[in-house]
This record gives C-alpha cells, sequence and structure tokens, in this order.
C-alpha cells in the first residue's frame, strides 16, 4: 500500500506491506533519524535536522506527516515496524529481526 507523505518531496509516499505480525512500513525520507518517532520527545542531530530543512518542499506538510506517523506508531493497536531511509540503526535492528525470522533482507 502506498502512504502518501509528501513534504519533503512532492509526491513522497511510503511503502506500507502486510506481514503476519502487524504492518512494516517504510517512509522513504519523512524523517531521517529514530529519534523524530519517539512519543518521548523529538530528537534528531543537528547535522540532518539542517539536511531535512534544506531538502524539504514543504515544510508545514513534512512536520505534519511526521506527527501523523509519531501518532501512527504511538497509538495503533496493530504492530507498525516503521522505519526510514536513513537511519543505520533502525536498518540494523530490521535486517538483524529479518535474519532471526529465516527472512531475506
Amino acid at each position: 500500500m502506498l502512504i502518501p507523505l509528501t513534504g519533503h518531496s512532492w509526491g513522497h509516499a511510503g511503502v506500507a506491506i502486510r506481514e503476519p505480525g502487524g504492518w512494516m512500513l517504510h517512509a522513504g525520507d519523512a524523517y531521517f533519524h529514530r529519534g523524530e518517532m519517539a512519543a518521548s520527545g523529538y530528537a534528531c542531530p543537528p547535522g540532518l535536522r539542517g539536511y531535512q530543512a534544506m531538502m524539504e518542499v514543504d515544510r508545514t506538510a513534512r512536520l505534519r506527516n511526521q506527527a501523523k506517523l509519531r501518532h501512527l506508531v504511538a497509538s495503533t493497536d496493530e504492530t507498525v515496524r516503521l522505519f526510514c531511509a536513513h537511519d543505520a540503526v533502525e536498518f540494523d535492528l530490521l535486517a538483524k529481526r529479518s535474519r532471526a525470522e529465516g527472512q531475506a533482507v
């Protein structure tokens, strides 16, 4: 399923995949650091924060979509594995989980 996530670029979208335990959502460039999705507070390294601001086409839309993603992860009854294109730690965690489940990365 394609999820509209404009703001970083025009027409930017995430890709959601239904899996046995819930959903996997690749948010692409909707955020750059896992700390941006933390329910308890916002954290993003200054360099990444600056790069996002430099690259965005619609700041209001980008920030609104980040808020929607935070809300989705914090409030859903289903498991949602959210990850982005730029966070190496998220990728490593996802890769380790996939290997443990016997899936290809």
